[in-house]
């Protein structure tokens, strides 16, 4: 399955049923994936991305990427970052997700916003 394309189509849903004026801009390769992989993706990416329309600032940006035999998802925004661990429910079941079906990591950093890294192997 190609996720970039997945992942498009969940993005535009996403910012047509959730926001008005945000700008959403999206760098997407094709990457293709097997179901259970794919499926998970979309789910992470689903969460990561509600937050960032949600809790972020005026700007959110998605890339996903393929590069030495790894897919790396970054969702980044323009808001106020995380504040304490992020330890809310859909954030533990896309931390389950990303080492147990997808055999990645996720990292959040704050950059004047914050920025979520999904790394997994291709």
């Amino acid at each position: 399955m190609d996720v970039g394309e997945l992942v498009d189509r969940l993005r535009a849903m996403l910012v047509q049923g959730l926001v008005a004026g945000k700008d959403v801009t999206a760098d997407l390769v094709s990457v293709s994936l097997a179901g259970q992989q794919a499926t998970a993706l979309a789910l992470v990416f689903t969460e990561l991305f509600q937050n960032a329309l949600e809790h972020g600032g005026a700007h959110v940006s998605i890339e996903l990427a393929q590069r030495d035999g790894e897919v790396m998802l970054t969702i980044a925004d323009d808001g106020d970052g995380i504040h304490g661990e992020g330890s809310g429910t859909g954030l533990s079941i896309v931390r389950a997700l990303v080492r147990d079906e997808l055999r990645g990591t996720i990292h959040f950093r704050d950059e004047g916003g914050l920025r979520a890294e999904v790394v997994f192997p291709a």
